[in-house]
C-alpha cells in the first residue's frame, strides 16, 4: 500500500505524487470509493483518482525505482539486445506495447535497438521510429533524472559512463 507524499509511476502519466487517499463519490446515487489521487509532476492542473479496490488499475503504479535498481538495469543491459523487427506493423505494436507498460529494462533496449538502427542502416530511421525513440528516451530521462537526482540532459551521458560506451546515447531534448 501506498501512502500520502509517496512517488509512484503510473502507467502512461509517469511519475506522480500521491496527494491524498480519500473516500471520493462520483454521481448523485453512487456510493463513496476509496480513490488514490495521484497529481503527476509534469501537470500541474491534473488529478488522476485511482480506485483502491481496482487492480487492473493499481497494478499501473509502481514504486519509483532507486538509484541502485537503476544501475543494475543499465549494467544488465549492456550484453542484450532487442532484435529488429523488419515488419512495420509488427514492429509499431511492440513498441506500442512498451511505451504503454513502461518496463524500464525493456525501454532501455527499446532505445538502444533504434539507436544502433539509426547508426547502422543506411536509410536510418522512419519518421515513425526516430518518434518512438525520442518518446522513449523522455520516458527513461524523466524517471531516472527525478530518481538520481541529476538535470534530465545528463542521463544520456550517465548511461553511457555505466555502460562504457561513447557512442551509446540516450539524449532528450525536455
Amino acid at each position: 500500500m501506498y501512502h500520502i507524499n509517496d512517488y509512484v509511476n503510473y502507467s502512461t502519466q509517469g511519475i506522480c505524487k500521491i496527494a491524498d487517499v480519500c473516500s471520493v463519490s462520483f454521481g448523485r446515487d453512487k456510493s463513496p470509493k476509496d480513490y488514490y489521487i495521484l497529481k503527476p509532476i509534469n501537470k500541474d492542473c491534473s488529478q488522476i483518482f485511482v480506485p483502491l479496490d481496482n487492480d487492473k488499475l493499481l497494478e499501473k503504479m509502481r514504486p519509483i525505482l532507486s538509484a541502485e535498481e537503476i544501475d543494475g538495469m543499465i549494467l544488465s543491459i549492456k550484453d542484450k539486445d532487442m532484435p529488429w523487427i523488419d515488419d512495420r506493423k509488427e514492429r509499431e505494436i511492440k513498441y506500442r506495447e512498451i511505451l504503454t507498460q513502461r518496463n524500464e529494462t525493456e525501454l532501455l533496449l527499446l532505445a538502444k535497438c533504434l539507436y544502433f538502427r539509426s547508426i547502422n542502416s543506411p536509410k536510418g530511421l522512419s519518421s515513425w521510429d526516430s518518434g518512438i525513440l525520442k518518446h522513449t528516451e523522455t520516458i527513461i530521462a524523466e524517471e531516472f533524472s527525478f530518481s538520481l537526482n541529476i538535470r534530465v540532459e545528463k542521463i544520456g551521458e550517465y548511461i553511457r559512463e555505466k555502460l562504457g560506451v561513447k557512442t551509446f546515447t540516450y539524449e532528450s531534448e525536455t
